[in-house]
């Protein structure tokens, strides 16, 4: 990013770390995956519009947050973005993310829909069998060795210094979270869903726990997996702009 802001923030169990890109447009809060940081979205950051007002989030433990949550959730990582919104006095905001990130996402639109404008869930799911039921858990098949390297030099440096008990802690909070459902089914967001294709038939709207709603829009990239910033930055750099661009319009 040409201009960019680190910042901290101490709560009582944990110092929350993240990038602030200004702009006089539209804010929007972009969370990364599990065992990722800010760097997750290099790709992605310089096609976004130089307008928006950009957060970037380490969620605990990751990249300069610290430390990892111990029986974590998804509803205590969302009001870890909540103390981020609040640090920087924001009244409304866009909020998006990847993989859990876009999980925590959903959980702010859920808890806080007053304060969102919209939520972007990039491969994010609205349920943990999701994953299994749509694409019988294939996250990689479609990078290619060097993106697959690139992956794990991602988590090497955003999670290096954790042990095997906080790696698999942080791993189970996925499955842990209950109220996907209750927000898709139920809030009057708009909700823009992407999802790789793994160059195969695309799954239903059932298989994705998914809602068939107006507000809620499914985005296809093809012949790509779960690592769509890392995949296909441009093409969800895109889609997050021309979802903000209709939703602001």
């Amino acid at each position: 990013m040409d201009t960019e802001i680190r910042k901290t923030i101490n709560l009582e169990d944990a110092t929350l770390s993240y990038v602030v890109r200004p702009g006089d447009g539209p804010t929007l809060i972009l969370i990364p995956g599990s065992f990722l940081d800010v760097n997750q979205w290099n790709e992605v950051v310089p096609v976004l519009g130089a307008n928006l007002n950009l957060i970037l989030i380490e969620v605990r433990g990751h990249g300069q947050s610290w430390p990892p949550p111990k029986d974590g959730t998804i509803e205590q990582l969302a009001k870890d973005v909540m103390a981020v919104a609040d640090n920087e006095k924001l009244e409304k905001f866009y909020v998006g993310g990847h993989s859990i990130g876009g999980m925590i996402s959903k959980e702010v639109g859920r808890s806080w829909p007053q304060r969102v404008n919209g939520v972007i869930s990039i491969e994010g799911w609205t349920h943990w069998t999701a994953s299994r039921e749509a694409f019988n858990g294939d996250t990689k098949s479609t990078l290619t060795p060097e993106q697959d390297k690139e992956r794990l030099e991602q988590r090497e440096m955003a999670t290096g210094r954790w042990t095997d008990e906080q790696r698999k802690d942080f791993a189970s909070i996925w499955r842990k979270w209950e109220k996907g459902h209750e927000f898709m089914d139920n809030t009057n967001l708009p909700v823009i869903e992407l999802y790789g294709d793994r160059g195969k038939e695309r799954p239903s709207l059932d298989q994705l726990h998914i809602p068939n709603r107006p507000n809620i829009e499914v985005y296809w990239i093809k012949n790509a997996a779960h690592n769509l910033p890392l995949q296909e930055p441009k093409e969800v750099a895109t889609a997050i702009m021309q979802f903000i661009e209709r939703t602001e319009s």
